[in-house]
């Protein structure tokens, strides 16, 4: 849909108000044109037309000027679903026990108790995203990313209430470490070891455990190597980096897991402020399902989850080792001295390279995990193709038989701006097409490998690699090359002993998949 179509649409409901406007006033009009007024009334009306347009169009002016700009503040973001009275306590606990400058975004999934409508009349710092359909926590939550404008981001479930010192204490651990990603709070009532023990039983008994445990004790902070999705805090620019929540996971539940392993992967620590106690009345959306559908939907995610990941802990393990190699080596080079895992991390000490460019330099994006030469398009419908490290875009029609992943805005702008491609000289096929088909496994020498092929070994047919840079790269799961579009007749086979002399380099993944076309 355009934006000068949706202007002209907009402009024609603004007139008809108008119309109706004049309309209910034309009694009053008659009675003035009696008394001699008829054309300075008539001519007021046209001011006041022309005067309510130019408003309009200075007001979409304006607000195109400000689009993407941000705010040194928290957005807050609340999906929410047939919770009306458990969503106004929690953002009435927000405005009571968050200090400013911060924004409440509530995306209501198609609500059917009135829950948009109670929003929009609170009115304050809540803005209100009413969705057409249920889109799930995934599919709230990425809407609510869309929208939010502040420096730093809360995502936070409807079922909670905010205690005085919460957001202070979270923000002083996640800015204890310049590898800090994303920090959670402690509760009564979680999965992992963020639940805590509680003194009390009613909820008016907790706000006085609250205010004792809340005060501030760096001390309390720890890593961890899960945070569930009840409330995270995180930067914007590792929105940026790690992108949006995986559309893929129906309703919810496993989605917050899958986030998480790509923040890890991108480079970030994961902490629990244990100073920050939020109280959580507990998965009140998943229990109105019903005890069946609930079972059918955690063990579709799980399957999901298994199935895009394999075995996410290896996979976790083995980019770390990865990682820590290529920091010491990289370090060797600079003469410097390494910074890897074995280091002590001291949470309660506060680093002065927050936000550092060398270490920004270590940290990574989504997209260094996606296939070389791959070809990925915007909901605008623009295609590019990755290649070494720049997004090209192709300035020419998209030849036959390549179908682009589709991906979103934070992906695609965090990969910096090639040449475009002018020519079909320059685009190769995607996934590389075998130059012939070999009856015998290649035995020759790495060079015989092309950029971009695709192998396995004889032994491992189900394990595939993509040959980038000379190093072989893994899909870490048959799902995440089915996503890229590889398929088996594009593998070439090599023997065992060369497949070991070829080094490791970053594995490959699968996009998330994003069901909201506006994102």
């Amino acid at each position: 849909m355009s934006t000068s179509g949706t202007r002209s649409r907009q402009r024609q409901a603004s007139s008809s108000k108008v119309v109706v406007l004049h309309s209910a006033r034309s009694r009053s009009g008659r009675k003035i044109r009696r008394q001699g007024s008829g054309k300075r009334a008539a001519k007021n009306a046209k001011l006041y037309k022309q005067g309510y347009h130019r408003g309009y169009d200075e007001g979409v002016r304006q607000g195109e000027s400000s689009f993407g700009l941000v705010f040194e503040g928290v957005s807050i973001i609340i999906p929410t679903y047939n919770q009306r009275e458990y969503v106004l306590q929690c953002v009435s606990s927000i405005e009571k026990h968050t200090p400013a400058p911060f924004e409440i975004i509530v995306v209501d999934n198609a609500s059917k108790d009135g829950t948009a409508e109670a929003m929009l009349r609170k009115g304050g710092m809540v803005r209100v995203a009413a969705l057409d359909k249920n889109r799930g926590f995934a599919g709230g939550v990425n809407h609510g990313l869309m929208m939010a404008r502040g420096r730093h981001i809360v995502v936070l479930n409807n079922d909670t209430l905010v205690t005085p010192g919460w957001l202070e204490n979270m923000m002083t651990c996640l800015d204890s470490h310049p590898e800090m990603g994303v920090v959670g709070p402690v509760t009564n009532y979680i999965g992992g070891d963020q639940q805590i023990e509680v003194p009390y039983r009613e909820v008016e008994d907790m706000w006085a455990f609250a205010a004792r445990h809340n005060r501030p004790d760096a001390t309390k902070h720890r890593e961890t190597e899960r945070l569930v999705g009840f409330c995270w805090l995180f930067s914007r620019e590792l929105l940026q980096r790690v992108g949006y929540l995986d559309e893929g996971y129906a309703v919810g539940n496993f989605e917050d897991d899958d986030w998480i392993i790509r923040a890890k992967l991108a480079g970030y620590r994961l902490a629990v402020a244990g100073d920050a106690f939020i109280h959580h009345y507990g998965s009140v959306s998943m229990k109105a399902l019903g005890e069946d559908d609930y079972v059918v939907v955690n063990k579709d995610n799980e399957q999901f989850y298994t199935q895009k990941w394999g075995d996410p802990h290896a996979l976790l393990a083995e980019t770390s080792r990865f990682s820590l190699h290529a920091k010491v080596s990289s370090s060797q080079e600079e003469n410097t001295t390494p910074f890897g895992k074995k280091d002590a991390l001291d949470l309660q000490q506060s680093i002065s390279t927050k936000g550092s460019s060398d270490v920004m330099h270590k940290l990574r994006r989504s997209t260094d995990f996606y296939p070389e030469g791959c070809f990925i398009s915007d909901i605008k419908g623009d295609v590019y193709r990755l290649m070494r490290g720049q997004r090209r875009k192709l300035n020419i029609p998209v030849p036959r038989g390549i179908s682009p992943v589709l991906v979103a805005k934070p992906d695609l702008l965090g990969v910096p701006a090639g040449e475009p491609l002018i020519s079909e000289s320059e685009v190769q096929s995607w996934p590389l097409e075998k130059s012939h088909v070999h009856a015998q496994p290649v035995q020759s020498s790495r060079d015989a490998l092309e950029e971009g092929m695709i192998i396995a070994t004889t032994n491992e047919r189900d394990i595939w690699y993509q040959i980038s840079g000379g190093k072989r790269r893994r899909f870490v799961t048959p799902y995440a090359a089915e996503r890229w579009g590889v398929q088996s007749s594009h593998i070439v086979h090599v023997s065992a002993n060369q497949m070991r002399t070829i080094e490791k380099g970053w594995p490959i993944i699968a996009p998330p998949q994003l069901l909201n076309e506006d994102l």
